[in-house]
């Protein structure tokens, strides 16, 4: 006889999102690292650096809340993460280092990744939010918001400085 598989809750997918976001957050740590080294744009520069220590915080929250459920950390791979990672160095290799093209590059790809943080840690808090965790949910909602305002942040310095020169670059 063969085991069925065994049919996902909504705990299944609120602990299989977790183990996701929390490998996308340490792999970003990393690629944060990176980028900042090959951004040219001193505001792009401090706000990756600043970012990488919300993003520690973050692995703390996320430490702390698969604990809380009795579920080891660094379990999950996120897939995504890997593949834009894959495209970071094609775009590096792509575009010249000291460029405001390159920084847009650096902004497009972090960019990516905050939406894709963001739609995650969007549907997590719904998730706890469905499945009663209250203080989950407060953690996560915290998480969330950081997001959105780097998001936002990011948005805001490719607006005001990065596509500018880009463009003042390109016309040369």
């Amino acid at each position: 006889m063969i085991d069925e598989p065994k049919t996902m809750g909504l705990q299944d997918f609120f602990i299989d999102g977790l183990e996701e976001i929390y490998d996308a957050e340490r792999k970003f740590t990393k690629c944060a690292a990176a980028l900042g080294i090959a951004a040219v744009n001193e505001e792009l520069k401090t706000i990756l650096t600043s970012h990488s220590a919300i993003t520690e915080k973050h692995l703390g929250h996320l430490d702390a809340i698969l604990n809380r459920l009795s579920h080891p950390a660094g379990t999950g791979t996120c897939a995504f993460i890997g593949c834009l990672s894959d495209k970071a160095s094609e775009m590096m290799r792509r575009t010249e280092t000291g460029t405001a093209l390159r920084d847009v590059a650096v902004l497009n790809l972090v960019q990516i990744i905050q939406h894709y943080k963001i739609a995650t840690y969007g549907n997590l808090v719904t998730l706890a939010t469905e499945t009663k965790h209250q203080k989950i949910t407060t953690l996560l909602e915290e998480c969330l918001n950081d997001e959105i305002k780097t998001k936002t942040d990011l948005s805001e310095i490719g607006r005001r400085f990065i596509y500018p020169a880009a463009k003042a670059e390109d016309l040369k």
